[in-house]
């Protein structure tokens, strides 16, 4: 609690690529004021040269499934659900830390995994997921997405693997349900981006 007996705001926001959640987590980070915002991408980034044996870590999530078999829907889940236990390990871990510290912060993933989550996190934080329901509409964001948030990373080299994140996108908004986690439909950045603010507010 703050001295203004105001609790932290600690949001956790899913999505795969080209939903539009890194421009959400920055407008919502400028309107509440919250200082931190982290990106599992680079939390993996850090990981990968610490944990350099973790083979599976190696791998783009959406090659993962080469681990588990020939391709398949359930070989790309698992290869994501494997990653994922990896990552929301630390993602747990940097949760309880903003929570026991009592400070705001927004961390946006793909792996939005609430099973992998403890539950004393999960109840503690704002945890929410965008999708996108349109294929068309994902790629052609993913295709814009230098225009606006990653300047030098062309959405083509994830365009192509939109198949398998889709299938990703899936699983977690099953997950979602399972955990009755609000989940937001980005048809229209604007209005979403405005619902959210007031869900998080």
């Amino acid at each position: 609690m703050t001295d203004e007996g105001k609790k932290a705001r600690i949001i956790l926001i899913g999505g795969i690529p080209g939903v539009g959640k890194t421009s959400i987590s920055g407008y919502i980070a400028k309107k509440l004021g919250i200082d931190i915002v982290l990106s599992a991408d680079y939390l993996r980034e850090f990981l990968r040269p610490v944990c350099g044996r973790i083979e599976i870590l190696k791998k783009s999530v959406y090659d993962a499934w080469q681990f588990f078999g020939e391709e398949s829907s359930e070989t790309v889940r698992k290869g994501f659900i494997e990653q994922g236990r990896i990552m929301n390990s630390g993602t747990d871990a940097v949760l309880k830390r903003a929570i026991n510290n009592g400070e705001s912060l927004i961390l946006e993933t793909l792996y939005f995994l609430p099973s992998q989550l403890s539950l004393d996190v999960l109840s503690e934080i704002k945890a929410l997921y965008i999708y996108s329901a349109n294929r068309e509409t994902n790629a052609i964001r993913l295709l814009e997405r230098q225009n606006y948030t990653h300047f030098n990373s062309p959405g083509k080299r994830l365009a192509d693997q939109l198949d398998r994140y889709r299938i990703m996108m899936e699983y977690s908004l099953e997950e979602c349900r399972a955990f009755g986690i609000r989940t937001f439909e980005n048809s229209d950045y604007a209005i979403t981006r405005e619902q959210i603010l007031e869900y998080v507010s």
